[in-house]
């Protein structure tokens, strides 16, 4: 799969040229320079990457998000991230190995730099949950390397390494995290930038307000599979719940119910027959000489 559109080596020609610009559907992507960006030459983002519709209808491949195309990498995992709130699909989070990738692309100014405001808004908000962060120059431009608080195992606080990318497209901005390994690790970090680079974002004509997120949809069958897996996790769950309600329920050690309330076999707690529609204790009659009833009485 070409990554960049046409080599030097095979330019089109002036009359290709004149009937592409004839073509309003046609494209023609910008060349990249020569070398690597962020290492033999400054990224240029229209011409390496991450890149708009305009700049690469073709699928090429990719999985068709609506407004995210993302590349599909062997061993690469995916999950949805979900509004449960509103049920809609708000990102992506991608897995490479140790490490993940998180991915949401939002709406923003034609001309400002959305991702120049948001920096400092994030820094602030991990200093203020009690982490770090600071500004440095990345591949792609400024980054933000913060380490965030949680929990640890044994309930004290841990500090997980992140870090933030920001891209600024026509009208877009795509935001990229990275947690696990590939966070501090530049080796490992080498091919989700490549991943990154190769997503095509398609925003809509439609007026949006700036910062507001960018509809996603899921491929067909997949939120049907992520449905009835999450309905299997739950009834997984109530399953043991109810078997450890069960476990831990105490265990009568009396003979019978009756003796648990204070009842006697034999009637009352001072040896009387006692009856339970009136709520009170009766003996038995005085004897008569009337003769009594047969044990096994014969019908004619």
């Amino acid at each position: 799969m070409a990554l960049f559109g046409r080599s030097r080596s095979s330019r089109p020609s002036d009359e290709e040229l004149l009937a592409q610009d004839e073509n309003p559907d046609t494209v023609v992507r910008p060349e990249p320079a020569a070398g690597e960006p962020g290492v033999d030459r400054p990224w240029d983002r229209a011409g390496d990457g991450p890149y708009d519709v305009s700049e690469w209808r073709e699928l090429d491949g990719r999985l068709d998000l609506g407004a995210l195309r993302l590349p599909t990498v062997q061993g690469m995992q995916m999950r949805l991230d979900l509004d449960q709130g509103a049920n809609k699909v708000v990102g992506a989070t991608l897995g490479f190995g140790a490490s993940q990738l998180q991915i949401q692309v939002f709406a923003a100014p034609r001309t400002l730099s959305l991702w120049d405001e948001l920096r400092p808004e994030i820094a602030r908000g991990l200093v203020d949950a009690g982490g770090a962060a600071e500004v440095v120059d990345g591949v792609m431009g400024k980054e933000l390397r913060a380490r965030m608080p949680g929990r640890a195992p044994d309930g004290g606080v841990a500090f997980q390494p992140a870090r933030f990318l920001g891209v600024d497209g026509p009208r877009w901005f795509l935001r990229a995290v990275v947690n696990g390994p590939a966070a501090t690790d530049e080796g490992q970090l080498r091919p989700i930038l490549a991943f990154v680079r190769q997503i095509v974002v398609k925003r809509g004509e439609e007026p949006r307000p700036p910062r507001e997120l960018l509809d996603l949809t899921a491929p067909a069958g997949v939120l049907e599979a992520a449905a009835k897996q999450a309905q299997a996790r739950r009834a997984a769950a109530q399953k043991q719940a109810v078997e450890r309600a069960a476990a831990q329920a105490p265990v009568l050690q009396k003979p019978s119910a009756a003796g648990v309330v204070g009842i006697t076999p034999g009637g009352g707690p001072d040896g009387r027959d006692q009856d339970p529609e009136r709520g009170r204790h009766r003996t038995e009659p005085a004897p008569t000489d009337a003769p009594a009833a047969p044990t096994r009485p014969e019908f004619t």
